[in-house]
């Protein structure tokens, strides 16, 4: 590794995150040098001899780990680019509220983070990037004629095909169950060994969300085979979502997060019914365990959150919500004259030409 690189790591040491946060650290790695990530895991605080172990092993899937982290955290900026919160990771951030603080917020990022690493890990198999692994098993049930997909599609090559009634299985499926369980090695190992206490417990679980809700929202991708276009065989298998499509059913998730408490080493939640429910209100209140069926593909939190209205706004763009954002202290708008293509044609073959035009832009930053 650079000099450069080793100054610029142990500088995050001054801002280290607790243990339990701290492979985040790798998010800010250097990795454009061959072979590195021994040497990055080996200098980044935190790890547990596990990790730094598997750094080792693994250096290949370290780099696609490092990239699906990535784009977890970049993902969740943008999700919540329009809300008071903003997903403030960015280091000093990264272990500090609202991370340290076991709010709803913290869910969604240890769920998110655990589903990135897993949408890499699995993409990258499937495209042929990691030694270790392949394409991700074919599956053996019949079905029905697959539904449009949203998703590119990518050429069938790989699997043994298996014959249904309206095509055959076939291809290259995403590898989710080894992105999966390579990450839950990497990913749970601090809060494994801690497993009895509750914010541990809270971390374990929301992470398993993520990766199971990525799991379940696989789906089919598909390619016709004849002439002229014709569909005279039609090829499919298994992908996941696109990552920012599978940011938003998480966020749904974290709209309807469940507030756990801890009783004798074991988190509970209490289900209350629903409204316009009359008669005696206990009757229909129950407590659910976390590790329930019920409670599978939710998250949940331990503290309420903090108030985003105390942390500093000021210069915060808040586009359309700025009385949100801002807390009602107020905005400033900016006007800017911008170039941007406009006119487009298309010229066989095969350019797309431009011309070139002057937009008035607005911009609203909080006071």
């Amino acid at each position: 590794m650079h000099s450069s690189h080793l100054f610029a790591l142990l500088c995050l040491l001054v801002w280290a995150p607790t243990p339990t946060n701290s492979w985040w650290l790798l998010s800010k790695a250097d990795t454009s040098a061959p072979n590195t990530s021994p040497i990055l895991c080996k200098n980044v605080p935190g790890l547990t001899p596990q990790q730094k172990r598997m750094c080792h092993d693994n250096p290949n899937v370290i780099k696609y780990l490092i990239s699906g982290l990535r784009s977890a955290l970049h993902t969740c900026e943008y999700t919540f680019q329009r809300e008071a919160w903003n997903c403030t990771l960015t280091l000093p951030g990264v272990g500090t509220s609202p991370l340290q603080i076991a709010s709803r917020e913290s869910a969604y990022v240890y769920a998110i983070s655990a589903a990135g690493v897993s949408h890499s890990l699995a993409r990258a198999c499937s495209k042929g990037l990691i030694d270790d692994c392949g394409c991700g098993e074919t599956p053996q049930t019949i079905e029905s004629a697959p539904t449009p997909s949203p998703y590119y599609s990518r050429t069938a090559t790989g699997s043994q095909p298996v014959s249904t009634s309206d095509f055959v299985w076939a291809g290259c499926s995403d590898n989710v169950k080894f992105g999966n369980a390579f990450g839950r090695k990497f990913v749970d190992q601090y809060d494994r060994q801690h497993a009895t206490e509750p914010r541990s417990q809270m971390n374990l679980h929301n992470n398993r969300v993520g990766r199971r809700l990525l799991a379940n929202a696989m789906g089919r991708e598909c390619k016709c085979h004849g002439v002229s276009g014709s569909c005279v065989t039609k090829t499919c298998w298994k992908v996941m979502p696109k990552f920012d499509e599978f940011a938003n059913r998480l966020h749904e998730k974290y709209q309807l997060a469940k507030l756990v408490t801890n009783n004798d080493q074991k988190l509970f939640v209490r289900s209350t019914p629903p409204s316009g429910v009359s008669g005696r209100t206990e009757r229909y209140v129950k407590t659910l365990e976390v590790s329930s069926k019920q409670m599978r593909n939710e998250l949940i939190y331990l503290d309420e959150s903090p108030n985003y209205c105390a942390i500093g706004v000021k210069d915060r763009e808040c586009a359309d919500n700025c009385h949100n954002i801002c807390c009602g202290r107020g905005w400033r708008t900016t006007r800017e004259i911008v170039d941007e293509p406009c006119h487009c044609q298309f010229v066989w073959c095969c350019e797309v030409k431009c011309k070139t035009c002057k937009k008035l832009v607005e911009r609203n930053f909080c006071l």
